[in-house]
């Protein structure tokens, strides 16, 4: 008997370990929080491309197993950075923005003569990442995301900077790596809102 179960703990254990390992693909993009402002006047916005400024550019969380295993949450193959422009650019336009790409932005006031536009946005990200960890009966899922944003106003040849930094923590009791992608989008828009409510007040 004793041999039967430490047979199924071995087979169980297995069975864990193989499962282990996945990789899960996150869609980086803004959901609206609240509703949209309306602008009285057309606004041109230059929108440069954020930098990654994470030593972990690859993957944006991970899920740590009961059996020790670890998976992995990843935007690929889109860039953060580039998932965290689409959703700046999502939001302004959502706000009566025209929004036109230009290639880069360095965040300075002395490069804004170049742009041809009446702002200019950019940013950095510092932190954007979730991590779950499973113990017995539930997950607790961590996200935790910092984003400096820079509006530049080429007229006034000045540059403002709001640095926006949350951290979410819930527990789900069958896992689910729809939910961690949906936190992380939540979390992501409520950033963009926060930041833009200040640099546009």
């Amino acid at each position: 008997m004793k041999k039967f179960s430490f047979f199924l703990f071995a087979l169980i254990f297995f069975f864990l370990s193989a499962c282990g390992g996945r990789t899960f693909l996150v869609d980086l993009r803004y959901v609206p929080q609240t509703p949209p402002a309306l602008r009285v006047e057309p606004t041109t916005v230059a929108l440069a491309p954020f930098f990654d400024d994470r030593t972990e550019k690859g993957d944006v969380g991970v899920r740590r197993r009961l059996d020790g295993s670890v998976d992995r949450f990843t935007t690929a193959p889109t860039r953060v950075a580039e998932g965290v422009t689409k959703a700046v650019e999502r939001f302004l336009r959502r706000n009566g923005f025209t929004v036109q790409a230009i290639e880069k932005w360095d965040l300075k006031p002395a490069s804004l003569s170049k742009v041809d536009a009446e702002m200019v946005v950019g940013g950095q990200i510092k932190q954007l990442w979730s991590r779950a960890d499973s113990v017995a009966g539930r997950t607790i899922v961590t996200t935790s995301l910092e984003i400096i944003f820079y509006l530049g106003k080429p007229r006034e040849g000045k540059v403002l900077q709001q640095g926006v930094e949350i951290e979410r923590e819930i527990t789900q009791v069958i896992f689910s790596p729809e939910k961690v992608e949906e936190r992380v989008n939540e979390s992501l828009s409520e950033i963009i809102e926060s930041a833009f409510a200040k640099l546009l007040s």
